[in-house]
């Protein structure tokens, strides 16, 4: 009861729904290790701090899950907690007696710039030209811009100004809004997207409702024909990327088949690799990474990706785990 009170309180507050997602998943998983352990209904107010630190030690012993995601499912119970301190529920909060678990720092894993390249030629495969274009302008969106797979699907048409060269993000991480600049490769992109599928008839009228619909659009698969109708899920967007990335792997893979160059096939073979599996948040780690390398400050990429802190940004200074891969390549005999 405490704990959908608390659910119901972040939800008014206005927490995403992908935070308020994964805050629920920890607390409930929390709330069945304790009834598994103690064979009784959780109550809040007998919760102490050997409590917690039994549960982590499950969670890193028993279910092999790794130390981030374990020190994401403290702070959960954390704040938890505090709501049911400031409630009167707890005297104190037992959770802040329990540290977290270390962890290596890497940076976020990211794709070279070879592999993001064959990912954005990946659409031209498409036989449909309006899933051929509007999969261009996902791209564009995810890898020029490094949105959130959640911010493309709230991508409103009055977002994209392509005169400005720019888009606004009106709700991203924490309901922070921003404006991210467009390179001159994703208007392009955005703009044919615009002018032959979305909008092939004009944009709409400023102020219009129509102004306000989602600016990319979903084929809608069950129906002969498949219209179009205005909207795309992040999972379909996570989709949409790995199956792109499944074409790109493929056309590197027979690349690879086609040289006689054994160095450069087996270039071709790591890059198809890598991106067999990517996924939209590995394309905001890629851009990071490449404005670092051609000469951005730290305040430019924290601003263009809507980071509330300058420390989240500078996890891409550090190196990563490929980084480590290929300095130990370079060091063989």
């Amino acid at each position: 009861m405490h704990i959908e009170q608390f659910l119901n309180e972040q939800q008014r507050r206005g927490l995403s729904p992908a935070t308020l997602k994964a805050l629920r998943s920890d607390l409930l998983n929390f709330v069945a290790w304790w009834e598994t352990t103690y064979g009784r209904p959780l109550s809040l107010p007998q919760l102490v701090a050997r409590d917690v630190r039994r549960w982590q030690q499950h969670r890193q012993q028993n279910d092999g899950v790794a130390p981030k995601t374990i020190n994401r499912n403290l702070v959960s119970l954390r704040r938890l907690c505090q709501w049911a301190v400031d409630q009167g529920i707890l005297p104190d909060n037992p959770a802040t007696e329990v540290g977290e678990i270390h962890q290596e720092t890497l940076s976020p894993r990211f794709l070279p710039k070879e592999a993001v390249d064959a990912l954005l030629r990946a659409p031209r495969t498409l036989a449909d030209i309006r899933l051929r274009l509007r999969d261009q302008a996902l791209l564009a969106l995810l890898v020029y811009a490094g949105l959130r797979s959640q911010e493309v699907r709230d991508l409103q048409l009055r977002d994209v100004d392509l005169d400005g060269g720019a888009i606004t993000v009106r709700r991203g991480k924490g309901s922070k809004a921003r404006r991210v600049p467009l390179h001159s490769e994703a208007q392009t992109a955005l703009a044919h997207y615009l002018g032959e599928v979305r909008c092939p008839v004009g944009f709409p009228a400023v102020g219009s409702e129509m102004e306000r619909e989602p600016f990319l659009i979903g084929l809608r698969r069950t129906v002969a024909g498949h219209p179009m109708r205005a909207g795309i899920q992040t999972r379909v967007i996570r989709k949409r990327v790995k199956h792109l990335g499944q074409i790109a792997a493929a056309e590197l893979q027979a690349a690879a088949q086609k040289t006689a160059d054994l160095q450069q096939a087996q270039q071709l073979r790591d890059w198809a690799r890598q991106v067999t599996h990517v996924s939209p948040h590995q394309l905001r780690h890629s851009l990071a990474r490449r404005l670092l390398q051609n000469g951005a400050q730290l305040p430019e990429v924290q601003r263009i990706l809507g980071h509330s802190r300058l420390a989240t940004t500078g996890m891409y200074l550090l190196p990563s785990a490929m980084d480590l891969q290929q300095a130990i390549e370079r060091a063989g005999v």
